[in-house]
């Protein structure tokens, strides 16, 4: 962070009359709370000071928000978690811990486009699972990497738990519940961090939103359509896939699973969307984080601004999408993390 950037923050500081020094347990609560918060509903903020190609990008229809708290700065949430740029004190250096690499998550892989089209047949087959009409309930599990970065460089950083749960109804009325677990410092922690036992299921409601009717933004343009060529033409709508390539189709394909349940028709029309346009590698069966056995795949790109590997876990029998997981392969820019790096992933459930 640059003098004039700092300064800006002192002059607009509410609590400029506080001396400097390291934030108290109460404003580090409240920085997170906001933290989390923004991170449910995929807001996403300027970072003054660090390099936008060290911070993960969000996709979507996405709305730029800053914060300021107390002594605490700006908050920016970006991607799989949160960096805080706070210019009166921080924690210490120590390396991020982050979950243990699922089996195979790095592998070499077999093009994905046989697997994934065998599976869209099998989806648009399914007659479990018939998806979403007029009323549409999600519900999704998440652990997203946080991290503060002082003026000196200094990283903090705590791992969030989430749940989000959200329903809406074809007049767009709709409800928005997200809880979390309490953050988890793993620098100041002699637990074993790697664990994903170590961290506190989220529980705690820490935002509650309701739409009336009319009042609801859907991502994407419903009833989505079965035929793959017109559902990639309304996923673009609003969505730059094209400019950002196949980690950005990726996170939008996950964008449509945070929504609704696909119909069966419109689960295999997004298979053979993958298949055609990602360029995504088979990595066979693979287990997630809620212990289901899947058919998994890897979109390899620099989205984001960091080279990476988002990995897509899907029902092997329905061709729902089960799990997603984002992982850090060559360098952690500014996040103090080992590569490689799980950064980020969510479960739907």
């Amino acid at each position: 962070m640059n003098t004039n950037d700092l300064d800006t923050l002192k002059r607009v500081d509410p609590a400029s009359g506080i001396p400097d020094g390291p934030l108290t347990p109460r404003e580090l609560a409240g920085l997170q709370r906001i933290g989390s918060r923004l991170a449910a509903e995929e807001h996403v903020a300027p970072v003054n000071g660090i390099p936008a190609a060290d911070v993960p990008a969000r996709r979507g229809k996405v709305q730029r928000r800053a914060v300021l708290i107390g002594a605490a700065g700006a908050v920016a949430v970006a991607g799989a978690g949160v960096v805080v740029v706070h210019p009166f004190g921080s924690g210490g250096v120590a390396m991020a811990a982050t979950p243990p690499l699922l089996d195979a998550e790095l592998a070499q892989g077999r093009p994905g486009q046989t697997d994934l089209l065998a599976l869209a047949r099998k989806a648009g087959a399914d007659k479990t699972l018939p998806g979403d009409a007029g009323s549409h309930a999600v519900r999704m599990r998440a652990w997203y990497l946080s991290t503060a970065v002082d003026e000196k460089e200094r990283v903090t950083s705590a791992i969030i738990p989430e749940e989000i749960t959200r329903t809406w109804n074809s007049d767009l009325s709709g409800r928005m519940v997200v809880r979390t677990g309490q953050p988890y410092f793993p620098e100041a922690s002699p637990k074993d961090s790697r664990r994903e036992g170590s961290v506190e299921k989220p529980g705690t409601v820490k935002g509650d939103e309701s739409w009336p009717p009319g009042s609801y933004q859907p991502l994407f343009r419903y009833p989505l359509p079965s035929d793959p060529a017109r559902l990639l033409a309304t996923l673009k709508t609003d969505h730059p896939i094209d400019a950002n390539g196949p980690g950005y189709l990726a996170d939008v394909v996950t964008d449509v699973y945070k929504e609704a349940t696909p119909t069966p028709a419109v689960r295999k029309a997004v298979l053979e969307v993958l298949a055609a346009h990602s360029g995504a590698v088979s990595l066979g069966t693979m287990t997630d984080r809620a212990g289901r056995r899947g058919q998994a795949f890897a979109v390899d790109s620099s989205y984001g601004g960091l080279p990476n590997r988002r990995v897509l876990i899907f029902d092997p029998a329905t061709g729902r999408l089960w799990a997603k997981e984002e992982v850090l392969t060559k360098t952690a820019g500014r996040l103090n993390v080992r590569i490689p790096a799980v950064i980020s992933y969510e479960l739907y459930l």
